[in-house]
Formats: structure tokens, C-alpha cells, sequence
């Protein structure tokens, strides 16, 4: 019992940190895909509910750059 209790916290642990953040932003008329996880930050045109346009790397992920490039993509007027 006890493995599996630290099995499941060692799970958790490993996957918590992957998600940094998402957000959507509009901007003429578009909307576009914020997306930051661990491997980079991506900011892709929303075409449709299921399709997007490609992805632009925008730099390096984590929670820290997710809040970074939220602030300057909205000073740049996405909204």
C-alpha cells in the first residue's frame, strides 16, 4: 500500500510542472492560441474549434515565460 501511495505522488509530481499555462487572445478580428508547457512557449492563429494555424516558437516555457509573454503579447494589443 505504501508504494503505491508514493508511486502516485511521484506521478503527480512529474506531470504537475508540464502545464505552465494557455490562454486565448484576440486580436483584427482573430483569435489566437497562447500555449506554454515545459519543452517552449507557441502562440498558433485559432482557425476553427478543432483546427489551428501553425505554430510560431515564441522562447522558452515555464509558468514564469507564460506570464511574460501574456503581458507583452497584450501590450502589443491582442486583448
Amino acid at each position: 500500500m505504501k508504494k503505491i501511495i508514493i508511486c502516485a505522488a511521484f506521478s503527480l509530481a512529474l506531470v504537475a510542472p508540464a502545464a505552465a499555462g494557455n490562454a486565448t487572445l484576440k486580436k483584427d478580428g482573430k483569435s489566437y492560441s497562447l500555449a506554454c508547457n515545459n519543452s517552449g512557449c507557441f502562440l498558433s492563429e485559432k482557425i476553427s474549434f478543432l483546427k489551428s494555424g501553425p505554430k510560431k516558437r515564441l522562447g522558452p516555457g515555464g509558468a514564469d515565460n507564460f506570464k511574460t509573454w501574456k503581458a507583452k503579447l497584450k501590450s502589443q494589443g491582442y486583448s
